[in-house]
């Protein structure tokens, strides 16, 4: 399996490596993702009924609303939440639902801000590769 290392920085630190969900448009997991399944349930979103579950879940921003940290709380309860986030540019809606998953159920949902170029370099990879120690990421292909 070829593969590619990424300078990231790191919002949410772990170790993890799983296969790739990668989206090209932002998403608001509030609404648009159900919490017990992990499934993308909005029919205008290109990765609709492709399910996040146990997978690096990538997409450029998010969108809307404050509850998406309670979302991926209530995915983490129900043990459907992404294995780890990739982001252009990610905000406190989508960090707070790792950072709390990591201090109250001592999960870590990794989450990690790459260049623009580089998220394209995604599209078509396999799995994602983090780390707790540095700042980089690796893709598979």
């Amino acid at each position: 399996m070829e593969s590619l290392s990424v300078k990231c920085k790191t919002a949410v630190s772990g170790n993890v490596r799983a296969e790739l969900l990668w989206s090209n448009e932002p998403i608001s997991f509030w609404g648009t993702v159900d919490p017990q399944s992990g499934l993308i349930r909005d029919n205008r979103h290109p990765n609709y009924m492709q399910n996040m579950a146990g997978k690096v879940f990538a997409f450029p921003t998010p969108k809307g609303s404050s509850g998406t940290g309670l979302i991926i709380l209530e995915q983490v309860r129900t043990h459907c939440a992404p294995a780890a986030i990739i982001n252009v540019r990610s905000d406190p809606v989508v960090l707070t639902g790792p950072l709390i998953a990591k201090r109250f159920y001592n999960i870590s949902i990794p989450v990690v801000n790459i260049s623009e170029e580089d998220y394209a370099k995604l599209e078509g990879a396999k799995e994602v590769e983090f780390f707790e120690d540095r700042d980089e990421i690796v893709i598979y292909y």
